[in-house]
């Protein structure tokens, strides 16, 4: 049986620059694309290994060359298409996910994205990428790597967060941040840097 270490779910959010989307393909073993998202990964040159959700923005022209067998239509409404594909991704039990394409488009969908994630921040390690950019979503002490001069944003998700940054140029130690506060555009020390946390966090960085 195939094992299947690395997941790259492809949203239906705003399509990615094409040579990204193709470099993050080869760095998994399975492809999971949402909906029209077949299409953002056909128009790449990525095959899926699966299409799913409602597949009510997928083109005709993607279904025919995807094929039924790479067609999974879950048809319940009360989750989105990137909820489906997370579950789908447990099933496999990977031990990391990556997530494209999952911002622009809609603002509530975007929203959306970003906080329905922490559902199963216990199950997979997740992470948003893009072109020059990835987002974490946490919710306990982690080391990251970067580039030095990496800019670094926080954002709780909490009413309540305590949070400590070490390695960056504003350091913090036993910070509390309330509902609406963030911390953006830090910039990173070294080629990594630490946060510790209590409380549930996106931790953003360009490089």
């Amino acid at each position: 049986m195939r094992k299947i270490e690395s997941i790259l779910i492809i949203a239906n959010g705003s399509r990615e620059d094409i040579n990204c989307l193709r470099a993050l393909a080869k760095e998994h073993d399975y492809i999971i694309a949402l909906d029209g998202g077949a299409d953002t990964a056909l128009a790449a040159g990525v095959m899926p290994d699966l299409a799913l959700g409602d597949l009510d923005s997928i083109s005709a022209a993607a279904k025919k060359k995807l094929g039924a067998l790479r067609l999974f239509q879950i048809p319940r409404q009360d989750n989105t298409d990137l909820e489906k594909g997370l579950d789908f991704a447990a099933f496999l039990r990977p031990r990391n996910v990556t997530i494209a394409c999952a911002a622009g488009g809609r603002i509530d969908f975007t929203l959306s994205n970003f906080s329905s994630v922490f559902s199963y921040t216990k199950k997979l390690n997740i992470v948003f990428k893009g072109c020059g950019w990835r987002i974490y979503p946490i919710e306990k002490t982690t080391k990251f790597s970067c580039k030095k001069g990496a800019k670094v944003s926080i954002m709780p998700v909490d009413n309540f967060s305590r949070i400590s940054l070490k390695n960056l140029v504003f350091p913090l130690k036993n910070a509390i941040f309330g509902p609406g506060q963030t911390a953006v555009s830090n910039i990173s020390l070294k080629n990594n840097f630490t946060v510790q946390l209590k409380g549930r966090l996106l931790v953003m960085i360009y490089d």
